[in-house]
């Protein structure tokens, strides 16, 4: 039986700034190449630009993903979901939680509390979320991190690429990120965080497709579940 805590823990931290993911398990190769430099590896912030462009076009498309929390001395907790995302709109079901975008509002639904909360898209607490590639890619882009390939190996059944990030900020509440990329394309296959307080995160993208979408499945309506809570935390 999955608990929704880790789940509504590791979502909310995902949607923050980027206090982000996992453990004091280091890579210890991956992490004194990125402290001994100075400035970003070009090859790295190649593979990114292009993952960039891709991610980009304005094609609706399907994800089916994994997401796993690796708690030290527990089990760790997995929950499987599926992102529908169209330009900025988007609809995700991971398990405990359903969050849907129309680009303007976000609605996350808390299936156990039988509640839904509500958020402006824009600046808002559900402004930002990992789940998306794009939103990922985008977070590289802030100057916040320093980042270098640092290798090759398999994830997911696929050959793939390692790009490590260190934070420049020492204090940050997450001492490294890897990007698992696509060897022969310029897809996210995995991305994980490792947190000071040795929790690790682990969200793998294991299929992609593109697919029909309608405004409609982008809102989420409150009236659909009877007896529900809302708790209408928009500002403007």
């Amino acid at each position: 039986m999955i608990t929704s805590a880790p789940v509504i823990r590791y979502l909310c931290m995902m949607k923050m700034t980027w206090q982000f993911l996992l453990c004091g398990l280091l890579i210890v190769g991956g992490h004194y190449l990125l402290i001994a430099q100075e400035s970003s590896d070009p090859a790295a912030r190649k593979v990114l630009q292009d993952m960039k462009a891709a991610y980009s076009k304005n094609t609706p498309m399907s994800y089916t993903l994994r997401m796993t929390v690796a708690v030290p001395e527990q089990e760790p907790t997995v929950t499987e979901g599926r992102l529908i995302q169209h330009g900025d709109k988007y609809t995700l079901d991971m398990g405990p939680q359903s969050w849907y975008c129309n680009g303007k509002t976000v609605w996350i639904y808390l299936k156990d509390q039988k509640e839904v909360q509500i958020h402006s898209a824009k600046g808002g607490e559900g402004s930002e979320t990992f789940l998306t590639p794009q939103s990922i890619l985008n977070r590289f882009d802030n100057g916040d991190y320093l980042y270098a390939m640092s290798g090759t190996g398999v994830e997911n059944k696929q050959a793939v690429r390692y790009i490590d990030f260190k934070p420049r900020n020492r204090n940050d509440e997450f001492v490294k990120l890897r990007l698992s990329v696509a060897s022969k394309k310029p897809e996210v296959v995995k991305f994980e965080a490792f947190s000071r307080d040795a929790v690790r995160y682990t969200l793998d993208l294991l299929a992609a497709a593109p697919v029909k979408t309608t405004d409609a499945q982008f809102v989420f309506d409150p009236k659909s579940v009877p007896g529900i809570y809302v708790e209408d935390l928009r500002i403007d």
